[in-house]
């Protein structure tokens, strides 16, 4: 397959102007100026993507498939599709499942039926606890051999710190990361929005940005203390950034992700939902959206580097549930559709570049995986998406590929949208009609 004329952009390479890519056998046989391949083959296709950038397909750390137990609002195949409709070629998906992935049995079996799925490429982050109680380690060894690619506490955190450390030096041993939920829950207490005047006027229980940072402190702590890779979830507040920067400053293996949704909006976004007394609960999640003071923080770590990749922390949920008083509704949004242009909102505002967004999508979170990834370099396997960047679009429920529409950007006016999505060379995605 050729594709000829995209503005090819891959920051590891420090690529960014018009080329054309070969793709053979499932990885990438060539990239070369326009006009310069060799002919093609009569069986080869081609496509044509001037005006269209082709980059690294992108990985997203943190997707919620809910599979098993939940798949009345996701599961692996409904998720693969929203995944390749968002230019998502590797997702990692999160433990608290129902049961959680905290036996090497129920990683294998995920394991398996994802590869037998053949759609996007999963990697299953197993549960830092048993039953992800915090209480307990689980079998690191045996869940890693079992094919889990990350350990996590996603959605409740860990009580002891004696587990993470377990965890931790699993990490060491094996080369993987230990992801993080940092809330402490006797901060957070059942808040459900961001401490402050916006949560004081709705009459919402509070959620103090102090319920985050303290949590990184003392996973800080234990890092010091065992040595491994620890990737801090869904940055949402000043301080943590100041954490971040300074456990970095002093030699400590430390990643982090922000989300879209805490970067595009905060708690000032808090509308009323129709027909309730109380705000729309596609606004409610965990963290709860920043103050504006934060945001403009999570923008700064964006643009100067801090942060190692944008994750969407896409968590679907059924419209019944969703459709409950704020405070009653669960946790959660979905993202992978809306990940790329709620991003380029940022690029086009000036706070990033080009480069800077694939970064943080494909070439920054396969780095923190240890994934041979995100980069259009010969010879690696041709997971690439094409991105029309003048494409204008409203985000809209009938659109969306996934099985839930708990998006806080439904009816928002976007640019920016992912056109094709390839995983080693075969098409998962294709969209028929993409300008307007």
């Amino acid at each position: 397959m050729r594709i000829l004329g995209a503005r090819v952009i891959d920051p590891t390479q420090g690529l960014d102007q018009p080329a054309d890519l070969w793709i053979q056998g499932g990885r990438i046989a060539a990239l070369a100026p326009v006009g310069r391949l060799p002919p093609a083959l009569p069986e080869e296709s081609v496509i044509r993507a001037k005006g269209l950038w082709l980059v690294p397909g992108f990985v997203d750390l943190h997707t919620h498939l809910r599979d098993p137990g939940q798949t009345e609002a996701e599961d692996l195949e409904s998720g693969s599709r929203a995944a390749a409709a968002g230019g998502f070629t590797t997702v990692v998906c999160m433990p608290n499942t129902r049961p959680p992935l905290d036996r090497a049995r129920r990683v294998r079996d995920l394991v398996l039926r994802a590869e037998r799925l053949a759609g996007v490429r999963v990697i299953v982050a197993a549960a830092l606890s048993l039953d992800l109680a915090g209480e307990r380690p689980g079998d690191f060894d045996a869940l890693i051999r079992a094919g889990a690619g990350a350990l996590c506490d996603d959605g409740v955190g860990t009580a002891r710190e004696a587990v993470l450390a377990a965890a931790l030096w699993a990490s060491l041993r094996h080369g993987i990361p230990v992801m993080v939920h940092c809330e402490d829950r006797t901060l957070s207490a059942g808040g459900v929005a961001r401490q402050g005047p916006t949560a004081r006027r709705w009459k919402l229980p509070e959620w103090p940005a102090e319920a985050e940072w303290r949590s990184i402190e003392r996973h800080l702590a234990t890092l010091r203390r065992a040595p491994g890779h620890l990737h801090l979830q869904h940055l949402s507040c000043a301080r943590s950034l100041e954490l971040l920067r300074a456990g970095r400053a002093q030699g400590l293996h430390l990643t982090a992700e922000v989300t879209p949704h805490h970067l595009a909006l905060t708690d000032r976004d808090l509308s009323r939902a129709e027909g309730m007394a109380d705000p729309d609960p596609r606004f409610k999640m965990n963290p709860p959206l920043p103050t504006p003071r934060d945001r403009a923080a999570l923008l700064q770590a964006l643009r100067d580097g801090t942060i190692d990749a944008v994750a969407t922390d896409h968590a679907p949920h059924t419209a019944e549930k969703k459709a409950l008083p704020f405070a009653s509704a669960p946790f959660g949004v979905v993202g992978l559709e809306t990940a790329a242009a709620i991003l380029f909102e940022r690029v086009r505002d000036g706070t990033i570049s080009r480069a800077r967004w694939v970064e943080l999508l494909a070439a920054g979170p396969a780095r923190v995986l240890g994934l041979d990834r995100g980069h259009l370099r010969l010879g690696g396997a041709a997971d690439v998406c094409l991105f029309d960047p003048a494409a204008c679009w409203t985000v809209r429920k009938c659109d969306l590929r996934g099985k839930s529409a708990n998006s806080p950007f439904l009816g928002r006016r976007v640019r920016g949208r992912v056109v094709a999505t390839w995983v080693a060379g075969r098409c998962l995605f294709w969209r028929r009609k993409h300008r307007g």
